[in-house]
């Protein structure tokens, strides 16, 4: 064991600079772990500034000047904030009107199941099936209504947050208009021998802002197409169950299983097995596959390449740790971690390299 340990820090940690990006690795995450939430406007705000940046570069490239760039990714920016808080008003009073819902619906799923189960009338009897249901069922709309309810109260916060409400844009605008600033800040923190964390930072760069840019529009598409087909074909709560499609995206996998269970449970309430129902699947079916094959590898490319047992894992772990907002955040965090272990060099390799 002490061999062990030996070789691997001779291995991975053989020189001072190693230690150095492995201490303020490690002071980082524990300044996240701790003050996430307190910090949570910086952190969001810096996310979209990252995110901003990439656009205001893009527009520099095409013959704009920083003065017009900044000028054009601020506004795009500020139509997209206010239309959030134009938007959220209406849907909170949609999820309220879900919840309210929420019995009938599973009442009306239950008796369903149980009249399609009345086939197998000779294997099981009617108290085994109805004992059964019950039990499945019973505390599933609580489960629903809870979620909802703290879905719509994390909406109200948002809305009634004078703190996110003027610091996010003010942190914004600063972020992008003096970033050579705060990034001369940075370089006065960090050790003078840095080539390892700026090679953590080439690679974490070119992956993270190709996952953010490719999910950012791969959620609006699905939101959208998803929204605009299951309102033409007159589904309930059709823009709720645009933007939860849309939000699923972000978590790979995980996202689209949870996300079908409400799909399909609002489209058994509202027609039973009629053909609508099947109409309605389907097109959700499509989206699924489209987005899966197409829409999907188009944006993103190769950009993050995670194993799937990888990507639940860290949904698991930063779901747990920070909720909802690990939950979004646990791909990012995911593909941090592996720039850092693909860009960390071993003695081994230096020694090849050289």
């Amino acid at each position: 064991m002490i061999n062990f340990l030996k070789n691997f820090f001779q291995n991975y940690f053989y020189d001072d600079e190693h230690y150095a990006a492995l201490f303020f690795l490690f002071i980082g995450l524990i300044i996240l772990y701790f003050l996430g939430g307190i910090l949570a406007p910086i952190l969001i705000s810096i996310l979209i500034a990252y995110i901003l940046n990439g656009l205001k570069v893009f527009l520099e490239e095409k013959g704009s000047n920083k003065t017009l760039a900044l000028t054009i990714t601020l506004f795009i920016f500020g139509l997209f904030y206010l239309s959030i808080f134009v938007f959220f008003p209406f849907l909170s009073r949609q999820i309220l009107l879900l919840v309210s819902e929420i019995p009938q619906i599973f009442e009306t799923v239950n008796i369903f199941l149980s009249s399609q189960l009345n086939e197998y009338a000779d294997s099981f009897s009617s108290n085994q099936i109805d004992e059964a249901f019950a039990n499945a069922l019973s505390y599933m709309p609580t489960i629903l209504q809870n979620a909802l309810l703290q879905l719509n109260a994390g909406f109200s916060t948002m809305m009634n947050a004078l703190l996110y409400l003027i610091i996010i844009p003010f942190l914004v605008f600063f972020l992008l208009k003096d970033k050579d600033i705060f990034l001369n800040y940075l370089k006065f923190v960090l050790p003078k021998k840095r080539d390892l964390l700026s090679k953590i930072w080439f690679d974490l760069n070119q992956q993270l802002y190709g996952y953010l840019k490719g999910k950012s529009l791969e959620m609006l598409i699905v939101a959208l197409v998803t929204g605009l087909i299951f309102y033409l074909q007159g589904v309930n709560y059709s823009i709720i169950l645009g933007i939860l499609v849309g939000l699923s995206v972000l978590i790979p996998y995980v996202g689209a299983i949870l996300v079908t269970i409400p799909v399909i449970l609002i489209g058994l309430f509202q027609w039973g097995l009629d053909s609508n129902f099947y109409i309605y699947l389907f097109s959700y079916l499509l989206i699924q596959a489209l987005d899966g094959n197409v829409l999907m590898p188009l944006l993103l490319g190769r950009e993050v390449k995670l194993h799937p047992v990888l990507i639940i894992t860290a949904v698991l772990i930063f779901g747990g740790i920070w909720g909802f907002w690990g939950l979004l955040f646990a791909i990012p965090i995911a593909t941090f971690l592996r720039a850092i272990l693909i860009a960390w060099p071993t003695k081994d390799k230096s020694e090849i390299s050289i």
